[in-house]
Formats: structure tokens, sequence, C-alpha cells
């Protein structure tokens, strides 16, 4: 009875908590829900056109469109562009299969470019040697929260006339030179899935644009090319973001700075007691990033993954596998591909626990966890 009596309970330190972020804004999501069923508009009312509307203001452009979720932004602001079947866009091997998925869905080819290792991003030298008279377009993910550095990419994609697709997924927030992502080429995409930075609750996503004919081109698509009732331009599909999300996101959205800043405290303190033993996300002050994951590089995460989940510290590993070694494209477009450094960073990349809810003990622990196993 003494040995169970001094024996230390320790709870799990989760990568992330859905629970604690519904619970810390509890009454007003459930004032929002009670106010769309009391109108039962449930389907493009209101909710969506104040949600699209203020979401353009936080962005800073001139038009958002809601679509039902972060893959079809992603395939309505790649068609919406104007890239199709024959096209060629260069994507980074270490995005999400959904960028290879949009590009499928239009007849357009990808074309897999390897990566810088400090931001992750695509590598602008490697952009240029895998640009062909084909290509007409560049997908550039923001991966885990952190701006891609566009600006060499920006200038290139305007010299040989490439539209720029910003997938924003992991980034809602994140600034480069003060203006926020999804501003700076022809459309930004938005997954707002559950486990977003902004999440609704089921899926969910949104395309950002200055270009007032692309965010109608969107619109359109996503309402089966339906320029007015019974009358159909040209055939799209049903993507539509629903008027509960729409609610839930705006309640969200005035507190998703407030969430990214504290997420912005837990990355200073991991960086400050950790850039010793493993590499860090970079830091740049022309850049603000939003940690929707906070990502170490270690040749030793293999070891250090279970020996933190040993001492109740959940992590995640956010992609594995580059998009060229995956199953479905060697089946599609075969092997021989060689990225070395993405196919690196998959052997490295661990996310910590970021999520704005953790406490400061369970943050010490995170820390400590990763000490502790270097200074064995």
């Amino acid at each position: 009875m003494e040995a169970l009596a001094r024996t230390e309970v320790r709870t799990r330190v989760p990568l992330l908590d859905l629970r604690r972020e519904y619970y810390a804004c509890r009454d007003e999501l459930l004032a929002a829900f009670e106010r769309v069923l009391g109108r039962m508009q449930l389907i493009g009312g209101e909710e969506v056109r104040a949600f699209e509307a203020e979401m353009a203001a936080y962005l800073g452009v001139r038009h958002v469109r809601g679509v039902a979720s972060g893959t079809d932004a992603l395939w309505l602001a790649v068609a919406a562009a104007g890239i199709g079947p024959g096209d060629e866009v260069l994507i980074q091997a270490n995005a999400f299969v959904a960028a290879v998925e949009a590009l499928q869905r239009v007849g357009a080819r990808p074309v897999p470019v390897d990566i810088r290792l400090d931001d992750l991003g695509p590598d602008p030298e490697d952009v240029a040697a895998r640009r062909s008279p084909r290509t007409r377009g560049l997908l550039v993910v923001h991966l885990y929260g952190l701006p891609v550095d566009l600006r060499p990419l920006l200038a290139f994609a305007r010299e040989h006339r490439l539209a720029v697709i910003e997938d924003c997924s992991h980034a809602h927030g994140a600034t480069l030179d003060g203006r926020r992502v999804g501003s700076f080429g022809a459309a930004g995409a938005f997954s707002l899935g559950v486990v977003k930075n902004l999440a609704a609750y089921g899926d969910a996503g949104l395309v950002a644009t200055d270009d007032g004919e692309l965010a109608e081109r969107v619109r359109l698509l996503g309402t089966h090319g339906q320029a007015k009732k019974n009358e159909h331009e040209f055939f799209g599909t049903n993507s539509r973001l629903d008027e509960l999300q729409a609610a839930m996101l705006r309640v969200k959205l005035r507190v998703l700075d407030a969430r990214n800043r504290r997420r912005a405290e837990i990355a200073t303190y991991y960086t400050e007691r950790l850039r010793e033993l493993v590499v860090t996300p970079p830091e740049d002050p022309s850049r603000s990033a939003v940690h929707h994951q906070y990502v170490i590089r270690t040749p030793q995460r293999d070891i250090l993954r279970p020996y933190l989940a040993e001492r109740d510290i959940e992590t995640g590993i956010h992609y594995p596998v580059p998009i060229h070694r995956q199953p479905a494209w060697r089946r599609t477009f075969g092997d021989g591909l060689v990225l070395p450094r993405a196919e690196q960073a998959a052997r490295e990349i661990l996310s910590l626990p970021v999520h704005a809810e953790l406490t400061d003990e369970e943050v010490e622990r995170v820390a400590d966890g990763v000490r502790s196993f270097f200074r064995r």
C-alpha cells in the first residue's frame, strides 16, 4: 500500500485536445448553434456571407469563398486559376497527398520538386530546374504554420507567367513581411478541418483571392455551375460551406490570434530549451509562424518517439512519406524520382504538442522529456 501511495499519477500530454478547446468557448459556440437552428436557413445564408466577409478582412483579400473541405479548396482554386489537362504544376515533395489529388482532378500533371531544409518549402533552384514548356503553375504549402519564403518563388512565377496557388491549411494567420499568407498568389486554399488552428466541427474549407473573376468561378464550380436557379453555365460539383460550420468558425475566428500567440509562446520555450539538441523551426523576423505543428528534426527520431511515448508524451509525424514515394504515386507515375532533402526531412521530422490549451507544466514536461533523451 505504501508503494502504491508513492506511485506518481502521470497524465498523458496530448498532441491535440479538442475537448479543451471546445470548453474554452462552449457558451459562444452553443449560442451560435441555437441561432442557426432557430432560423433554419442551413445553406447559403447570412452566417456564410458574414464569415466570408470577416475572413476576407482578416486575410487582407477582396474575396473569400467557403467550400466543403480543404481538398475541395485546393481543387477549386487550381481549376478556377485556369489550370487544366496537359498542364504541369510544380509541387513540393513533402506536401500532403491532397495537392496531387487536386491536380489529378483537373487533368494536370504534378511535378514534385525538392525542398529547402530550413522552412521545408520548395527549393527555388529545383523549381527552376524542373520547369518545362508545359509548366503552368506552382503549388506552395506553408507547412506546419511557418510561411514559406515566397519572394524568390513569386519572382520566378512572374517571370514565367505561372499561377501560384498557396496551400495555407496549416497557416491560418501566419505572415510574411507583415502580410498574411493566402494573399500572395492567384489564390490561397485553406482547410478548416477539425484539427486546424481555425477548425470547424467537420470538414470545411475556403478559397481566398483578390481576383473577382477567379472568386466567381470558385462559387460557380462549387454550386454545379449554376449562375441562376436551374441555369447551369458549366458542370461543377456540390462544395459549399454550411451555415452551422460558418457560425462556429465565426466564433473561433475572434480568438484565433490569441490562440496563435499561445502557440508561439510554447514554440519559443521549446526552441530555447531544445535548439542545441535538435533542429528547431527557423526564426526569421520577416515571418510570423502560427505553429500548427511544432516540428523538430533529428536522425534519432525513431528512437526518441517511443522514449517520449513511454513518458506519456504524445507526438506525431507530418508526413512520414513524401508524395513521390507513396504507393499511389508509384502506381500512377512510376519510380525513379530522387529528392534527397525531402526524403531526409521525412526520416527526421517529429511533431511535439503545441496546441493552445497546453498547460505550462505540460509544456515543461515535453521539453524535459526531449532533453532527458539526449542527456542519457
